[in-house]
């Protein structure tokens, strides 16, 4: 029985499945520094307790899991380029309106979370605490 030659893969049909797959991992990763975040590293371990994983501390660990959020962010907005045809089509049944909606509904969540207001707490700067880190009343 003969075999026809695998079908040759389109660059349409390639990029989506490597961009699905870098997504896939960027949020295996977020998880997986975020569990790591809470369980493994809690707030405090970096002052008295000085608890590390692979040699980095929960700072260090913390840079990484933001890196990790703005390369998501960035995989995604262009998955959803990628797949605009498909909200168009099948999610919007052709209407502009649920798409409008749906996409200002996520921008005025971040915007909300973005623009929350911020106030220090810091009580001072005695052992294990640096700015930022006090809890309590403000000294204001």
């Amino acid at each position: 029985m003969a075999t026809s030659p695998p079908a040759k893969r389109s660059s349409r049909t390639l990029l989506p499945r490597i961009w699905n797959a870098l997504l896939w991992l960027v949020m295996c990763a977020l998880g997986g520094t975020g569990l790591l975040l809470a369980f493994r590293l809690p707030p405090g371990s970096r002052g008295g307790r000085g608890l590390s994983a692979l040699g980095w501390g929960r700072h260090d660990w913390g840079d990484l899991h933001t890196w990790l959020s703005y390369a998501f962010l960035a995989l995604m907005v262009v998955h959803l380029a990628l797949h605009w045809r498909w909200f168009w089509q099948i999610a919007a049944k052709k209407r502009s309106w649920p798409l409008l909606i749906g996409f200002g509904a996520g921008l005025a969540l971040i915007l909300a979370i973005v623009c929350l207001p911020v106030k220090d707490d810091r009580e001072g700067d005695g052992p294990g605490r640096g700015p930022g880190h006090g809890r309590g009343q403000s000294s204001h």
